[in-house]
């Protein structure tokens, strides 16, 4: 079983808004109950308006000055060193309001039945 993956060897989904890298999910480690990755936000950048219906998601973050979008509920300016959670169900977007590239880990849990049920593009 493989325990361990860098980074570099995740080839980054470009199709949601800045990078992002799933590092550890059912597919590169046989994940059972969560994922986590990466992402770079480029500034001015926007990760379009997503959910998970399975699952919370929470990231902290590395680098960078921020906007947090939960639609309908609030919007949350986050910095470096700030952790966010994300409930289970709610739409929301990321905007990149500085000069800088901002980083975050993230994760989500429990995991959808598939990858495609577990991250719903709005």
């Amino acid at each position: 079983m493989n325990y361990k993956i860098h980074e570099s060897d995740i080839t980054p989904l470009t199709d949601k808004g800045g990078e992002v890298r799933v590092l550890l999910s059912p597919k590169t480690v046989k994940s059972t109950q969560l994922i986590m990755g990466v992402a770079t936000i480029p500034p001015g950048e926007i990760v379009k308006e997503h959910l998970h219906d399975y699952g919370e998601e929470c990231f902290y973050v590395q680098k960078g000055t921020g906007k947090l979008i939960l639609r309908n509920l609030d919007q949350l300016n986050f910095k470096a060193g700030d952790a966010l959670i994300i409930p289970q169900g709610t739409i929301h977007s990321i905007e990149n309001i500085g000069e800088e590239d901002i980083e975050v880990v993230f994760a989500t849990a429990p995991l959808a039945p598939t990858a495609r049920e577990g991250h719903r593009n709005l």
